[in-house]
């Protein structure tokens, strides 16, 4: 169990990250705040670029999917499988050559792909052995309903945007929530996100990019 010492505005508190499975009305009004900071900080840029990131990656996997006559939900999850350490560039490179082989009745061990072999595998699995993501993978179902239906009624709540939240550089190994605390961010934030006009996948663009920049930024400044 790895506790983290999480700032925010003149208030320092504890969190133990993998044990978060509530989370406080206190811890949710801090939250509260560090995403309005995070929004605020957004470049004009990062906000444009924020708006059309889930409709650009809805766009690249009915390309390939049509590409391939696959359903645009199955490209999603290659997709979603194929991201872990990935590039996003190389990450649509890499789903559309695995489904160009699964097509071709490759398997995984005759391409090369940007990420790990348990991904590829998995990649694999999802196209020919019926595997499906769940809700069992939060961040990876929300990332995939996301991308595949543009829908608003999930979130991907991702170590950046974990970052975001509690306002702290949180090592990735250690970066994991309890159903219920994933649930209050998810709906926190598209709350939040429809108060703007905005749907919560575009809300949490924006924040993945302000968040990303800032935290770079602080590194860089140490």
């Amino acid at each position: 169990m790895k506790t983290i010492q999480v700032v925010s505005g003149q208030i320092n508190y504890t969190l133990k990250i993998n044990n978060m499975k509530k989370l406080t009305v206190t811890a949710i009004k801090k939250i509260n705040k560090n995403l309005d900071y995070f929004f605020n900080s957004a470049t004009d840029q990062q906000i444009k670029k924020g708006l059309t990131w889930y409709k650009n990656a809805n766009k690249e996997a009915n390309i390939i999917a049509k590409k391939y006559n696959l359903d645009v939900y199955k490209v999603s999850q290659v997709i979603s499988a194929l991201s872990p350490r990935n590039k996003w560039v190389q990450n649509i490179k890499d789903a559309d050559k695995v489904c160009q082989a699964y097509k071709l009745g490759l398997q995984p061990e005759d391409i090369k792909v940007c990420t790990f072999h348990i991904n590829k595998f998995k990649a694999f699995n999802i196209l020919g052995n019926g595997l499906n993501i769940t809700d069992k993978s939060l961040k990876t179902y929300n990332f995939v309903n996301n991308i595949a239906n543009l829908d608003d009624n999930f979130l991907t709540v991702d170590i950046w945007h974990l970052r975001a939240c509690f306002f702290n550089d949180i090592n990735i190994s250690s970066a994991s929530i309890g159903r219920v605390a994933y649930e209050q961010i998810k709906k926190l934030t598209i709350k939040k996100a429809n108060k703007l006009g905005l749907k919560g996948f575009e809300f949490q663009a924006i924040i993945w990019l302000s968040a990303q920049t800032i935290f770079t930024n602080q590194r860089k400044n140490k």
